[in-house]
């Protein structure tokens, strides 16, 4: 820098100083408030709560605050379904267990499955969205429905 434009500069910067409070100490900002993460939901819209089916039960799913997901390749922060017909959650920090035929791994990002030939009598299903390593995330969302399929 040129020593001639060393005093234009200081009084360049003295005044842009003095516009925006001068010498005085500003007062800290606040941090804006992390935005919210968003409240994940699912419920069951179908077969809806005590209903009567047919032997071919069909299951619909709606989810709010994450998205639905293929686990193939895995993206952070998505989900997926897992389906319990008349078989209890499994520990919520562990991976859901493949190979029980009473638990559906929805692992393709779809909200629909149906469960063909279930026997008559009342039945229980409970949907689970987990991460797409199988684990349920946390805090764990679930919704569960009683219904009943006829003789």
């Amino acid at each position: 820098m040129r020593p001639s434009l060393l005093p234009h500069l200081v009084c360049a910067v003295t005044l842009v100083a003095a516009a925006c409070g001068g010498g005085e100490e500003a007062e800290p900002v606040a941090d804006a408030a992390p935005a919210p993460a968003p409240t994940v939901t699912v419920q069951i819209v179908e077969p809806a709560e005590g209903a009567t089916v047919g032997p071919d039960v069909r299951v619909v799913l709606r989810t709010t605050g994450i998205e639905i997901a293929p686990i193939d390749p895995p993206v952070p922060g998505t989900g997926h379904h897992h389906l319990y017909l008349d078989a209890d959650l499994t520990p919520l920090d562990q991976v859901i267990p493949a190979g029980n035929p009473n638990i559906v791994h929805k692992g393709d990002g779809t909200t629909e499955h149906t469960f063909t030939g279930v026997a008559p009598g009342r039945h229980r299903i409970i949907a689970l969205v987990a991460n797409p390593a199988h684990i349920p995330i946390a805090p764990p969302v679930a919704d569960t429905v009683m219904f009943t399929v006829r003789g």
